[in-house]
C-alpha cells in the first residue's frame, strides 16, 4: 500500500525502564508499526535497557539516556533532550514513567512538540499535588490509557488533576494470527499427565507470586498432583525460592527464569494463574487465552476487561480458598478447560486484534487528531 508523503509524521517514544514488561512491549510494538508504515520514529530509552536493544534490532533509531527521578532538576539533560527532539523534528511524543513524563514532557514543551502524550499503563492512582497538576494541565496534551480501570484510577483523586475529556482508552493490541502460529519449544512435556499450572511475570511485589505458596499448600492438602511453573525474574526471586524451600514445595513449584518466548511456558500448561495486585492491561492474560488456557485471576483492575466469563474465573483478591476452588474445578473437568480455552482465544481475537488497535493508535497519535 502506497502512503502519501504528506501523511507521514515524526514520532518519539520515551521509555526508561531497564527491564522488559507490558509497557515496554507496547512501546516497541507501536514504534515498530509506525516505522513499518514509513513514519519517522525514534525511541529514547535507558542506556543498555532491553527496550533499547530490541528497538535497535528492529531497525529503529535509538537515543540512549540515563534518567532518574531527579532528572527534572538537571537543565543540561533537559537541553540535550530538547536538541534530540528538534533535530528529529518530532511532532508527537509518547512518555512512559513519571520521570519520563516530567523530564521528557518539559523538554518536549520547550522543543515545541505539538502532541505530548502520557501513556499510562498502570492501574494506580496519581497523586493530586501541585507538580502533577502543573504537568497534567500545562505540559501534557493528552493521556492515553490501556483500560477503563486505568482511566478510573487517574480520576480517583478528582478531576482537578486532569479533565476526563483529556483521557482516552485504547486497549493493547495483539497480532493474534502471528501469536497463534508462532513456533515454540515446550519447557515441559504435557504427555506426562501432570496437571501443569503456568504463572508468568516479573518477580516483584506487584505480581504477588508469594500468594502461590499458600495456594500450592492448599492444593496439596486437597490431594491434587500438580506442578506450578513460574516464568520471569526480578527482585523477589531469592525470597520466593526461599519460601518454596521453607514450605517443602520444591517438587510442586519450579522457577524457569526469564523466557525469551513466553509461549514455551504457556503451551506446556493446562491453566494459567495471575495473582497480581493490579494490572493496567494484562498482556499475559491475553497471551494465555491465545494459547487456549483458561485463566484464574483476582477480580481487580482491568482483569474483567481482558478475561471473559466464558474464558476464566475472577476471584476475590487475596482469598486462597475461592482461588483454589476454581483451580480444583478445572483440574477435575478437563473438558471444561478445553471449552474455556477456546472461548478465551475467540474473545481475544474479537476484541484485541492488533491491526485494528494499531490503526486507532496511529490516528490518535497524529497531530491534529
Amino acid at each position: 500500500m502506497l502512503v502519501d508523503f504528506f501523511d507521514l509524521n515524526s514520532f518519539c517514544f520515551l521509555n526508561t525502564v531497564n527491564e522488559w514488561g507490558g509497557g515496554e512491549k507496547w512501546h516497541l510494538e507501536t514504534a515498530s508499526y509506525l516505522h513499518a508504515k514509513g513514519h519517522a520514529v525514534i525511541v529514547i530509552a535507558q542506556l543498555d535497557s532491553v527496550l533499547s536493544k530490541r528497538a535497535s534490532a528492529a531497525g529503529i533509531t535509538v537515543h540512549s539516556v540515563k534518567l532518574s527521578n531527579l532528572s527534572i532538576l538537571n537543565p543540561f539533560l533537559i537541553n540535550s533532550l530538547v536538541r534530540v527532539l528538534k533535530k528529529n523534528r518530532v511532532e508527537s511524543i509518547v512518555l512512559n514513567l513519571s520521570r519520563d513524563l516530567k523530564c521528557g514532557g518539559v523538554a518536549a514543551k520547550i522543543a515545541g512538540v505539538e502532541n505530548i502524550i502520557f501513556r499510562r499503563g498502570s492501574d494506580r492512582p496519581v497523586r493530586n499535588y501541585f507538580i502533577n497538576r502543573l504537568i497534567y494541565q500545562k505540559v501534557i496534551s493528552y493521556v492515553l490509557t490501556n483500560s477503563q480501570a486505568t482511566k478510573n484510577a487517574i480520576l480517583s483523586n478528582g478531576v482537578s488533576l486532569v479533565s476526563p475529556d483529556k483521557i482516552s482508552v485504547i486497549p493493547n493490541g495483539i497480532d493474534t494470527a502471528a501469536y497463534i502460529n508462532k513456533s515454540y519449544n515446550p519447557v515441559r512435556d504435557k504427555k506426562d499427565s501432570v496437571f501443569t499450572i503456568a504463572a508468568l511475570g516479573r518477580l516483584v511485589k506487584q505480581k504477588n507470586f508469594e500468594f502461590l505458596i499458600p495456594v500450592a499448600l492448599s492444593l496439596k492438602k486437597r490431594g491434587i498432583t500438580f506442578r506450578i511453573l513460574i516464568g520471569g525474574e526480578g527482585t523477589q526471586e531469592e525470597q520466593l525460592k526461599s519460601m518454596v524451600t521453607e514450605n517443602n514445595l520444591e517438587k510442586e513449584i519450579e522457577f524457569l527464569g526469564f523466557l525469551d518466548n513466553p509461549k514455551d511456558l504457556l503451551m506446556s500448561a493446562d491453566i494459567f494463574l495471575l495473582p497480581s495486585l493490579w494490572e493496567g492491561f494484562g498482556y499475559v492474560l491475553a497471551e494465555a487465552s491465545l494459547c487456549t488456557l483458561p485463566v484464574v485471576a483476582f477480580d481487580i483492575s482491568s482483569n474483567g476487561e481482558v478475561v471473559d466469563k466464558s474464558s476464566g474465573f475472577l476471584t476475590p483478591p487475596h482469598q486462597v480458598k475461592p482461588f483454589c476452588d476454581k483451580i480444583e474445578y478445572l483440574f477435575l473437568n478437563p473438558e471444561k478447560r478445553i471449552e474455556m480455552g477456546k472461548a478465551g482465544q475467540e474473545f481475544v481475537k474479537k476484541n484485541f486484534e492488533a491491526s485494528q488497535i494499531f490503526e486507532r493508535i496511529e490516528t490518535y497519535l497524529k497531530p491534529g487528531n
